[in-house]
Parts: C-alpha cells; structure tokens; sequence
C-alpha cells in the first residue's frame, strides 16, 4: 500500500448528451469536408502513483486505436469521485480495485468475499447495475499487508497473522506497530485484522496505548529502516517489500480481500466500443505483482514520471501490443 497506493488520497450530464457531444466534437476537418471526429475516452484514476500508472497505460494504449480519441484526465479525484464520474459519462474509462469496488463504493457490500474470480464477478455485476462495466482485472492484488522486520521476525518466530495475533495474546503488547491513517481508520483494516485472527479488545488497547504510531504510508516503512517498529502496515505491490530487511507476514487464515485493477468503463461507452476493453486486455494481463512493484519503485524510489514508466513498458513489452 515513500507514498503508495493510498498515500496520496485525499481528489454530469445524460448518456446521450455525452455520446452526441463526443461525436460532434470537432466534427468538420481542416478543408471543411465533414468527417466526424472519434469519440472522445477521458481517462481518468485517483491522483497515487500506482492509480497514476494504471491510468497512462490505459490512456497510453488508447491513444493507438483508430476509433477513439483518448483524453488524460489521470489523476483525477477519489474511488467515489472517479465512480460517479465514470457513471454518468463526465469521464469514461480509469481502474478500480476489487476490493475497494465491493466494500466501498455503492452498494457498500459487508460480505467477505476472498476468491479473486468471485469477488470480481460479483462487483462486476453490481457496477452494470450502476451502468458501468468491469473488464476482467489484472492478475495482481494490491491487498493491505503487515510487514516485519526481519530480525524481529526471526527471533519471535512470528510470520504469519495467525503467529502475530498469538504473540499478543500471550502478553507480548510492548512492541512498536506503525500502521497508516486509512488503515488505522477503516474497520476492515487494523481493527478488523486483529479480531478476525482473536486479538481481544484488552490486547489490541494494551498495543495501541504503547508504541503505536498513526502516520503516512511511507513513513512506516521509514520507521521499520529505522528500527523504530516492528510491524507495520502496507500494500502488497508496495516497492519497499523488496528489501531484504522485511518480511510480510502471511494472511495465513485469509481475511484481506483481493485488490485487483479492473479497467472500469462508462458503459454506453464501451458497449459502443468494444475495442477499448480489447485493446487493454493485454495491458491488463501483463500486470502481476512483481511487474507492478518494479513499475511503482522507478515512480516512487527513482523519480521518474508515470507517462514516462508507462510509455517504456508498452514499448518494452512484446505481449503489449
């Protein structure tokens, strides 16, 4: 989950009236013959690195088919925003997790759904009901995570949830956790976690009354270099988990849902459309979790803007085209 997935977040008109106002759009050529112009796609995301990446590859892609004209407008605002963006046609096409779709966005699902392939079934159905449509995601999740330092680790034996909940348990409320607002706020996160694998509310107070920190998503991982935590909380494809001083501690009893970027669309848009699906299919396909980590570590650790990231994978990658 240096700034990730969720770091930076905080950022309407009828189907017909955006259909006819794309097609209309610039609808004589420079001699004055009249040749409509293709439909413009507004390619949107939330405004984080990953988001920002998805969204360039998307708009990057776009860009190369014929029957539409794609238009950036990544880095646009939050899940809910982009949503109903993408609903009602002010903007056409950005990447929803999963996840987030079926638990935070309408109709706000309780239900735990940890199968990829029927999680993202049943969101995708909940989102044509909306009038959006869900292409099949990515094979990568960008679940939530909690990661230890090694040498902690190794001298605790804990490394998985189930042995982390244990440790508490048996009294061990001492050691320094550093979790991110989001996670420490939303109650599928921290509070979730700890009571889904049996922490007790007496242990989880002990643990939060001690050396228990509540900052950025990149300051967590600041504070595990600087041995200031033990454990901390993260997001799967986070770049930072290539170190060789961390380890993720294995959600060994499954309780954080997948988070897996699905292209979702406006769909008068693209069931008039079809290409726009086909022609991100491939991109979709190519993203898996190391893939993913790489892309988010030359945005993140390297500096380098995520038009540019994008633009060398496409290029770089032969299934990409």
């Amino acid at each position: 989950m240096a700034p990730t997935r969720r770091a930076y977040l905080s950022r309407a008109g009828g189907v017909g009236s955006v259909l006819l106002g794309s097609v209309l759009a610039g609808c004589a050529d420079g001699t004055g013959v009249g040749t409509p112009s293709p439909p413009e796609v507004r390619v949107g995301s939330k405004p984080f690195a990953e988001q920002e990446i998805l969204g360039q590859l998307a708009y990057e892609r776009l860009r190369e088919v014929e029957e539409v004209r794609a238009v950036d407008e990544v880095g646009y605002g939050s899940s809910a925003e982009n949503w109903t963006a993408t609903a009602d046609g002010t903007k056409h096409l950005y990447w929803e997790y999963t996840g987030t779709a079926w638990r935070e966005l309408p109709p706000r699902r309780e239900i735990r759904l940890t199968d990829p392939a029927e999680l993202y079934e049943r969101a995708a159905r909940d989102a044509r009901e909306q009038g959006l449509r869900m292409a099949p995601p990515a094979p990568f999740s960008n679940e939530y995570v909690l990661v230890a330092d090694r040498s902690w680790s190794e001298r605790t034996g804990v490394a998985t949830l189930g042995e982390f909940a244990d440790h508490l348990t048996a009294g061990n409320t001492d050691l320094a956790v550093a979790v991110n607002e989001e996670f420490y706020r939303r109650e599928d996160a921290w509070r979730g976690v700890t009571g889904y694998y049996g922490v007790g509310p007496d242990a989880r107070s002990a643990v939060e009354s001690g050396s228990f920190i509540v900052t950025s998503v990149g300051l967590t991982y600041e504070l595990l270099a600087d041995g200031r935590a033990a454990v901390a909380s993260g997001f799967a494809t986070d770049p930072q988990l290539a170190r060789d001083s961390l380890v993720v501690l294995a959600d060994d009893r499954d309780y954080f849902l997948p988070y897996q970027p699905s292209p979702t669309a406006h769909a008068p848009t693209v069931e008039a459309h079809p290409v726009i699906f086909d022609a991100l299919a491939p991109v979709a396909a190519a993203l898996d979790e190391s893939t993913m980590r790489r892309l988010n570590q030359r945005v993140l650790l390297d500096g380098e803007s995520p038009s540019a990231v994008s633009r060398a994978f496409l290029a770089d990658s032969g299934g990409v085209s």
